[in-house]
């Protein structure tokens, strides 16, 4: 039962998305944008209470329900088993390798693979508010925010930050602001509750090209999405997400629907051939290159 607090908190976060979904129908999802991260009283106070939120989630250690449906205890111990204890890239690496020397004028010349792994995972956490994995000390976390709620997070609007041939981030000297990031930096790239907040398919797109942009090869996306409907309710959504994002270069590799989010791990292909050929034998005719989500289609009446 959610105590009179969660629901204060839980009201400031749905009515900035009701804002940006209105501005969106008034404007266009390009210029709603821009007058939302204008809106800096607004972005404050949905930072503040997303921190708040998610330490009654997050360090609620009384509750080992609440605990279990931890997004960040799930991204942590996925992390650990993919790049450390299970080696999970390595068991993917030799079936993609199987795949194309299985299909007749494919090869594995073109791969590329995660060279020795670092005693560190780089991760770059988009939309991180409060820098949640900042104390796993097997991270080594670049977290960015719109509206940062703690001073380790970095301010930046990832859908205007620039990807160049960079060892680190570039800020801007005027504002303190992330205006460059990386190419083929990180190992994982982090969308927990991000792309519902985006205001339209194009611009969540745009995410998930500059995250495969972002990612070494076999490195990980993982998109945590909110959903408390029946693990076949918004099925279709899903496998549309999967086939455009195999059009990309990533292949899905882990699907969860936990109680009230879906966690989905999709990894950079040592070969993007791989996961583009997935995407065209596993095309459904409903299928379209896009990135919905099930808010696009709801009406403020159905709220």
């Amino acid at each position: 039962m959610a105590t009179e607090e969660q629901l204060r908190l839980s009201t400031i976060i749905k009515s900035c998305h009701d804002s940006l979904r209105m501005l969106t129908k008034q404007y266009g999802p390009e210029k709603a944008w821009q007058e939302h991260i204008k809106d800096g009283d607004r972005l404050r106070e949905y930072a503040e209470a997303m921190h708040q939120l998610a330490n009654i989630w997050e360090h609620n250690t009384t509750n080992q329900d609440l605990m279990a449906r931890s997004r960040v205890k799930w991204t942590i111990e996925y992390c650990m088993a993919y790049f450390f204890s299970e080696r999970i890239y390595l068991e993917k690496r030799l079936r993609e390798q199987r795949l194309l020397e299985s299909w007749e004028g494919y090869d594995c010349s073109q791969c590329q693979y995660l060279e020795q792994m670092p005693d560190k995972i780089k991760v770059l956490d988009v939309g991180s508010c409060f820098n949640p994995f900042g104390k796993s000390e097997n991270f080594e976390v670049t977290a960015i925010d719109l509206c940062p709620a703690t001073e380790d997070v970095l301010k930046g609007d990832f859908l205007k930050i620039q990807i160049e041939n960079l060892l680190e981030p570039i800020m801007a000297s005027e504002t303190n602001e992330v205006i460059s990031l990386p190419a083929n930096y990180y190992e994982c790239v982090v969308f927990s509750l991000l792309l519902e907040y985006i205001p339209s398919s194009d611009l969540r797109l745009q995410c998930c090209q500059k995250a495969y942009q972002l990612l070494k090869y076999e490195g990980i996306l993982i998109i945590i999405t909110p959903d408390s409907q029946h693990v076949g309710k918004n099925a279709a959504i899903m496998k549309n997400w999967r086939y455009t994002l195999g059009t990309m270069g990533f292949s899905r590799i882990r699907f969860e629907k936990l109680p009230h989010i879906t966690c989905m791990v999709f990894r950079k292909a040592s070969d993007p051939r791989i996961a583009q050929r997935w995407s065209e034998l596993h095309k459904e005719s409903y299928m379209e290159l896009s990135i919905d989500i099930p808010q696009d289609n709801k009406t403020f009446d159905d709220d």
